[in-house]
């Protein structure tokens, strides 16, 4: 929405022009992968049925990489999920730069991100783990549940 993130779009450009390869982009996409694991906690734990079309609605697109849905109609709005998302991210993240995996192109993120990195296997565990932790910590934080 604000598009901050496209201020990095230089950097990405310069790490492929001098290495040859990117190690902060699947990191960096871990983000977004940790706001679908919050939001799947959120589906899980809300009774909210308008909440619950959002998620349905933000869910594909959030797994092809595309969060801002996810962020501003639900976790965002929610406030503890979007720490939950962080979390997940940061664990995901954490596991892409430990497996130094490394993109060879940019301009993808989220499932599609694994075709241009060098170790999609570890990159996709990654998203899993981001997944995985996102949704534990949004589903051990909680969330007020909106009424209908």
């Amino acid at each position: 929405m604000t598009g901050l993130h496209q201020g990095l779009t230089p950097i990405h450009a310069d790490l492929l022009k001098t290495t040859g390869q990117n190690l902060l982009l699947p990191v960096l996409a871990m983000a977004g992968a940790g706001q679908v694991g919050a939001a799947i906690a959120v589906l899980v734990k809300t009774k909210n049925k308008r909440l619950k079309k959002t998620i349905w609605s933000g869910l594909p697109v959030g797994i092809l990489g595309v969060g801002e849905p996810l962020i501003y109609g639900v976790t965002l709005p929610l406030g503890k999920p979007f720490l939950g998302a962080c979390i997940g991210g940061a664990f995901g993240g954490a596991f892409n730069a430990a497996m130094k995996v490394a993109s060879i192109s940019m301009g993808l993120s989220g499932i599609p991100l694994a075709a241009i990195v060098k170790q999609p296997g570890f990159y996709l565990i990654g998203v899993v783990i981001a997944y995985t932790a996102g949704f534990i910590a949004t589903y051990i934080l909680g969330f007020e549940d909106p009424q209908e």
